[in-house]
């Protein structure tokens, strides 16, 4: 690896010297604009022997969402993680897994009272959205100096095409990417024992309308086999094969409008009326969970092994093995919704706490879960021998009932270190790259709406999205006299005047890219 020293205090004299002599006998080129390869670490396989002792010891803290409650083996995970850490950067950390229903909730407590800690898991749109809690103040800056100075071998892992993607509106950075799949594919998770019990042929199921005869089997045939899972922090299953963008991102326009007129928000709800009638149909039918309204993890159902159809928002090659993990160790099969949008590589990051009194060791810690395999793979998968076991030097497979098996690769660092499981093939961090160099790009990546002057309007917006959106689109509620008062409730909270400020920031961003 290029630029191996990292440990650089310029109050300590000696690691200047030392750190001096290192980089003059080293290259020290500019990071490459195309990583060499997709394992990209060449960090040792085992702990450094040459720490910086001089380096003060302090205790982290790492805040982070993981799939399933944490098991039995949480704390020796992380004493064995707390000893790597102390000889490599004299530190510790108190890793703190949250379920991803309590994580944001939990996260804004902690940030309101302005508790300290030092890591947290962020993305952009989503969970602990960036912008927004940059707006707060509550991310510290990472300046080019620090990422060169404090994580050299993350940064020098990560393509420089996708480093515009991490600036904030006031042009800086406050998170440092996590290198994996960048692009969205919404698609259906199905267990493969439902595809090869009723003879599913999956090239048939192109929208949520072609499900409806699979799921009808299913509950004809397995009464105690709830047909299609749904929750509240759940996507819906609406698709929109004429727009760029109805899958997720935040502006949606018709593919063939030169002008890339957004599809306003009250437009977007009045197409997806036939939707929220067939979801009705559906609950009434008896093919979705009963309690879907209300339950905020779907997880807890799935890891029984007895939800034979669900939906993964950002679906990825290999991602299969992770949802057979939540899915109790059932072999499930992708069937994609929609084409995969290029997403750009915000969409997961780590980000410093404004709180931090240790953000240098904070990033040193980012940097060893960005580029330090044995560390990456001791965090994401526990102990071998104890929670997993090695089929070769690149696969491993999970202990049976392990009681550690957090599922989420993806949130911990640079996913082209981890190791392949079963269900993996061995291309897939190229497939991986392929996908993220192919996938549609929208006139609106880069863009994010300032919302100084609708604060008010988005939070009355959002608590009329909690009231009516949920029950429609889960199904447990008639569409034909709901979806009227949520329109009512949506103009009444100012949605004609958000969408007037987007699209005039819209434009102004068009023109900036010269499509206008």
């Amino acid at each position: 690896m290029k630029n191996t020293k990292t440990w650089l205090f310029k109050f300590m004299c000696i690691v200047l010297c030392v750190s001096f002599i290192a980089a003059c006998s080293k290259n020290t080129s500019a990071p490459s604009e195309k990583a060499s390869d997709p394992a990209v670490s060449e960090a040792a396989a085992s702990p450094s022997e040459s720490t910086p002792a001089e380096l003060p010891e302090v205790k982290l803290t790492f805040y982070y969402p993981v799939a399933n409650a944490p098991g039995a083996d949480q704390k020796k995970v992380n004493d064995e993680i707390n000893k790597y850490l102390k000889e490599k950067i004299n530190a510790t950390v108190e890793m703190k897994p949250l379920t991803f229903d309590e994580y944001e909730p939990r996260l804004n407590t902690v940030m309101a009272a302005n508790e300290e800690f030092d890591i947290a898991w962020s993305s952009k749109g989503w969970l602990l959205n960036y912008q927004p809690n940059i707006d707060k103040g509550a991310f510290t800056e990472l300046t080019d100096a620090m990422i060169e100075q404090y994580a050299p071998e993350a940064r020098a892992n990560i393509p420089d095409k996708f480093w515009p993607d991490m600036k904030a509106n006031d042009g800086k950075v406050y998170g440092f990417p996590i290198y994996q799949v960048s692009a969205k594919t919404k698609s259906l998770v199905v267990q493969k024992r439902f595809i090869d019990k009723y003879s599913l042929d999956i090239s048939t199921i192109k929208s949520y309308r072609d499900l409806e005869p699979f799921l009808k089997q299913i509950k004809d045939g397995d009464p105690d086999v709830i047909p299609f899972g749904m929750a509240t922090n759940r996507w819906g299953l609406y698709t929109d094969s004429t727009s760029v963008g109805a899958d997720g991102l935040a502006i949606s326009y018709k593919k063939d409008d030169p002008n890339y007129t957004r599809i306003n928000g009250i437009d977007v709800i009045n197409d997806k009326l036939d939707f929220y009638k067939t979801m009705h149909k559906w609950y009434e039918a008896g093919y979705i969970n009963e309690d879907a309204p209300i339950i905020e993890n779907i997880n807890d159902l799935k890891g029984k092994g007895n939800v034979a159809v669900s939906l993964e928002f950002t679906s990825k090659p290999g991602g299969e093995a992770d949802e057979m993990g939540i899915n109790g160790n059932n072999e499930v099969v992708y069937i994609p919704l929609s084409e995969s949008y290029f997403t750009g590589i915000a969409s997961a990051m780590h980000v410093i706490s404004k709180t931090s009194k240790n953000p240098e060791r904070a990033l040193m810690f980012i940097n060893l879960l960005n580029s330090d395999k044995y560390f990456y793979n001791l965090v994401c998968s526990g102990i071998e021998g104890v929670h997993y076991k090695k089929i070769s030097d690149t696969t491993i497979e999970q202990v049976k009932d392990s009681a550690y098996a957090p599922n989420v690769d993806w949130v911990f660092g640079n996913q082209f270190n981890a190791y392949l499981k079963p269900a993996q093939t061995a291309d897939v961090w190229e497939r991986t790259i392929k996908l993220n160099d192919e996938a549609v790009v929208s006139a609106a990546y880069g863009f994010s709406v300032n919302e100084e002057n609708i604060k008010s309007e988005l939070a009355n917006i959002e608590a009329a999205h909690a009231e009516y959106r949920i029950t429609l689109e889960t199904g447990a509620v008639d569409p034909e006299t709901l979806l009227p008062k949520y329109i009512e409730k949506l103009k009444a909270s100012g949605i004609e005047k958000v969408d007037a400020e987007i699209d005039a920031q819209w434009d102004t961003f068009l023109k900036s890219k010269g499509l206008r």
